[in-house]
């Protein structure tokens, strides 16, 4: 209940007018950081933007998508972009990293894998995150892998801490991924991104109460679908769940008194 009164209250003060403004402005301090959720027709995409001028793009969508995000872009104000976080090598596509280059003077690629020199593009830097170590972001914000695989299901698990919030982003469903999971501790996780769309056996119950988060997000995808089963006990476990082909675009602001989590149907 206090997620859905921060809701409105957050779109009524922090935003006014956001709703139908042709642009958004998000009026971080140099403290803050947001994160916003994609409503992409297929696939998924996220926009981190930082109090002290810092943008980045998670992920890239399917290819059928990619004008959109383009269209989210222009509509949060990013004409430029510090880097690119691949988390699965599904979502690396050279053309549109080219793309993101030209009409986004993107400076770094970002994965958790070493990328081909045939692959690179020369205007580009290139970094690999290493699972356990901690980047600064600037805003009193860190981002730390905890689990980067190449199996089935899998990809790149990280956590973003800003002041007492930490946000989860899950890509992996894995035996495997869940015992690293299992083995961390990870009970202060206020937010979840699902990983593999919600799909079935994407989470367990033990590592979901693991996790024990207050709020999940679930992006839309045109091949796997959320589990009837996994929303129910979401449902069961008073989580609230926001999905970007109900809700629109999400995003959640972190500031100094904690987070706040938003949503515009109208951008869905």
């Amino acid at each position: 209940m206090k997620l859905i009164i921060s809701l409105i209250i957050g779109l009524s003060c922090l935003f006014p007018g956001l709703v139908y403004a042709s642009a958004i402005d998000l009026r971080l301090d140099k403290d803050e950081i947001a994160i916003s959720f994609l409503p992409l027709s297929d696939g998924e995409a996220a926009l981190l933007q930082t109090g002290n001028g810092g943008q980045f793009l998670i992920n890239t969508g399917e290819k059928n998508s990619r004008k959109e995000i383009f269209y989210y872009m222009a509509k949060l104000q990013i004409r430029q972009l510090d880097g690119l976080i691949v988390t699965e090598k599904k979502y690396w596509h050279e053309m549109f990293i080219e793309q993101l280059a030209d009409n986004r003077g993107l400076k770094k690629v970002i994965t958790a894998w070493p990328v081909d020199e045939e692959k690179r593009d020369s205007r580009l830097a290139y970094e690999r995150w290493v699972p356990g170590e901690i980047y600064d972001l600037g805003s009193e914000a860190s981002l730390q892998p905890l689990y980067y695989g190449e199996g089935d299901d899998e990809g790149l698990d990280f956590s973003i801490r800003h002041r007492q919030s930490r946000f989860l982003w899950m890509s992996s469903a894995s035996s495997l991924s869940e015992q690293e999971m299992l083995a961390q501790s990870l009970k202060d996780s206020n937010i979840l991104k699902l990983p593999q769309f919600g799909k079935k056996d994407s989470l367990s119950y033990n590592l979901l109460t693991h996790i024990d988060p207050q709020s999940a997000i679930l992006f839309k995808s045109k091949v796997d679908y959320p589990d009837d089963e996994l929303l129910e006990v979401l449902h069961q476990t008073w989580i609230d769940v926001y999905y970007t082909d109900q809700q629109g675009l999400i995003i959640i602001k972190f500031t100094r008194d904690g987070y706040s989590i938003l949503t515009i149907p109208e951008m869905k």
